[in-house]
């Protein structure tokens, strides 16, 4: 067996986030399907499933649309998740039915949220915002009788040199802190990982792991992209008969970077 180095390049809309780690693949003739070890899979797998959202939030929706939180009013407090199927659904088929009208597909990622403190139930939305803020904050309250008034929390999404990973982990967060997992619309576009075996050696990725803040480097590899971070930390561990865990340093290395000639991801100097 050999090992070589894979670039799996994760583009969503003008991001670009490149994994570099090892594979192998068997010295024959014939050409097998290189994969990472089984220890290091998983771990992958993890990292990727709660990236995976962020990449789908990027490609599909601009600075036009919309983060949305929905909450009930105090006198339903205690009776929300009750109330989530009928009126929550009864809410995305009044937009869905505007936008229908209008002639503009609705896409949308969801998920619902009991909150930490009082167990209350809210709803999460990043949705299309071709209609305006006002049509989600009407239909919401709409829901409820004049004296019952619901609070609907409308922003357009920011796009920052990081990306919107910090808003993706905190829409869908961890099924065992009691929230679910995220639902989308089906006209979302899906992208695949592009991967490249060979043109990183295994000696230059261990400088880059080493020299991490390399920005000429990274931008020499990847023209046209601004360097963002990069990161070289991968939790790996291996346990033995006692269950003790021992690190294992994994020769691995996530890139961030953007396009340069990005129209509307905001530079740092231009929030201050």
């Amino acid at each position: 067996m050999r090992a070589m180095i894979r670039e799996s390049k994760h583009y969503s809309g003008d991001y670009l986030e490149v994994d570099c780690f090892p594979v192998r693949k068997p010295n024959s003739g014939r050409k097998a399907k290189a994969k990472p070890s089984t220890n290091a899979q998983k771990i992958l797998n993890a990292k990727n499933a709660k990236r995976r959202l962020t990449w789908l939030i990027q490609d599909n929706f601009g600075t036009n649309d919309f983060y949305c939180s929905l909450t009930y009013p105090l006198s339903l407090a205690g009776h929300e998740k009750m109330l989530n199927g009928k009126l929550f659904d009864n809410w995305m088929r009044r937009i869905k039915r505007r936008y229908k009208k209008a002639g503009i597909d609705f896409r949308y990622i969801a998920t619902s949220e009991l909150g930490e403190k009082e167990r209350r139930l809210h709803h999460h939305i990043i949705c299309s915002g071709e209609l305006g803020a006002e049509i989600l904050k009407n239909e919401w309250n709409k829901l409820f009788n004049p004296c019952k008034k619901g609070y609907a929390h409308v922003e357009h999404l920011i796009f920052t040199r990081t990306g919107l990973a910090a808003l993706a982990f905190y829409t869908a967060k961890d099924p065992s802190l009691q929230y679910r997992s995220y639902t989308c619309s089906k006209n979302l576009v899906h992208r695949e990982a592009q991967n490249r075996d060979g043109r990183i050696s295994g000696k230059l990725l261990k400088q880059l792991r080493q020299d991490n803040f390399n920005r000429e480097e990274f931008e020499r590899l990847y023209p046209g992209y601004e360097f963002v971070d990069a990161d070289p930390h991968l939790e790996l561990y291996d346990v033995d008969s006692n269950g003790e865990a021992t690190p294992i340093d994994f020769p691995y290395l996530t890139i961030r970077l953007f396009r340069k000639d990005s129209k509307y991801i905001i530079r740092d100097k231009e929030r201050l």
